[in-house]
């Protein structure tokens, strides 16, 4: 008898990532014309279609902070330094917005750490929305919405606010995010929707996320299931990636050493791939087009030329700073025009984090 399981079906973009239409299609709706226009150039940027004097998209790593500690993240695990030196300053995300917005900049998405550490996040937001970016977005463990953020985030004007949630038990939870939060997320996650009611506004959507990992994945399913109406903005599954693959003798140098060095931890404790052979990543595969439409802003005013937590990190990966050239000057230099080359040619044992990449999707 057929399997009628997520786990068990090929995976389908449409339907587990992001990439489902419908929160798109009730944006535009609800944003007009002006919104339509970014997501017909996101999609051709997406597909390596169109290569835009500007980055349509830009993630903000606001803080190396978080308040949760993850087994599989290089936060979690002590790689990454912390404390309040570890912030970006104000400063630096002016520099950056202020810049996109005479550029081209569409889509603005604030990440970390966990965005919501950092002591001015709310003047980020509100920033971002003064400037009116058609997207605003904020990635978010989602255990510090509180009244007065819930209710920024509404008022600042996001389209999306992101919880990483990843199971439905707290047990299961507690396993995967290494705190036992389960309940206080959820409250929060009610809170931002009671606060968008009150507001009289049909934004941010809503949407959360599933890595899905050998601690969680009997969870798919009923995960789908709990969220499938409340989500409104969509539910994004993807496997996890072992970041620790990265991690070589040049990571520490672009925000100094972490807590820990990698050879001081249990090799019997660090994450492992999903095994190929799951149905579900028998069909994963996304062919790499960020380089031409994307990238990170790291804490220090790092522009980085991948999106993903870790890799973007990686000294390969920094191909200039805010500080010291412009975001446009950065874009358009040859070290980022060869890491386009490498791509295209799919010659990725050139670079030591693509390498690395392409063997884990």
């Amino acid at each position: 008898m057929k399997s009628d399981s997520a786990l068990a079906a090929k995976y389908d973009r449409s339907r587990f990532t992001l990439s489902n239409p419908e929160p798109w299609k009730r944006i535009e709706r609800i944003k007009g014309a002006g919104f339509a226009e970014y997501r017909a150039l996101l999609a051709r940027a997406e597909k390596g279609q169109v290569l835009t004097g500007f980055p349509v998209e830009v993630l903000i790593k606001t803080t190396l902070n978080c308040n949760h500690t993850c087994p599989k993240c290089l936060h979690g695990m002590g790689i990454f330094p912390a404390g309040a030196q570890f912030s970006m300053k104000f400063e630096t995300l002016t520099a950056v917005l202020d810049e996109g917005k005479r550029k081209g900049l569409r889509s603005v998405v604030f990440t970390g750490g966990e965005p919501t550490m950092h002591p001015r996040i709310m003047e980020f937001l509100s920033y971002a929305g003064e400037l009116g970016f058609p997207d605003i977005s904020m990635v978010t463990n989602g255990s510090k919405l509180s009244d007065r953020l819930v209710e920024c985030l509404v008022a600042s004007g996001l389209t999306r606010v992101n919880v990483s949630i990843d199971a439905v038990d707290r047990g299961t939870y507690r396993k995967v995010h290494g705190v036992d939060q389960l309940d206080r997320v959820t409250e929060g996650i009610e809170r931002l929707l009671r606060k968008r009611k009150e507001m009289g506004s049909q934004l941010p959507l809503l949407s959360v996320s599933f890595v899905l990992s050998e601690e969680n994945r009997d969870e798919l399913d009923p995960f789908l299931a709990l969220w499938k109406e409340r989500a409104d903005g969509g539910i994004k599954v993807y496997p996890f990636k072992n970041v620790f693959s990265v991690v070589d003798g040049e990571f520490s140098k672009t925000y100094g050493a972490g807590k820990k060095r990698l050879e001081q931890l249990d090799a019997g404790s660090l994450p492992a791939q999903l095994p190929k052979d799951v149905p579900m990543l028998s069909g994963y595969g996304v062919e790499c087009t960020s380089p031409w439409y994307r990238c990170h802003v790291g804490i220090n005013g790092e522009i980085q030329a991948c999106t993903t937590q870790g890799f973007c990190d990686h000294p390969a990966m920094v191909m200039g700073n805010i500080h010291r050239s412009t975001f446009e000057e950065v874009w358009k230099s040859a070290r980022w025009s060869e890491l386009r080359e490498i791509v295209l040619a799919r010659q990725f044992d050139r670079h030591p984090v693509c390498r690395v990449c392409q063997r884990c999707v």
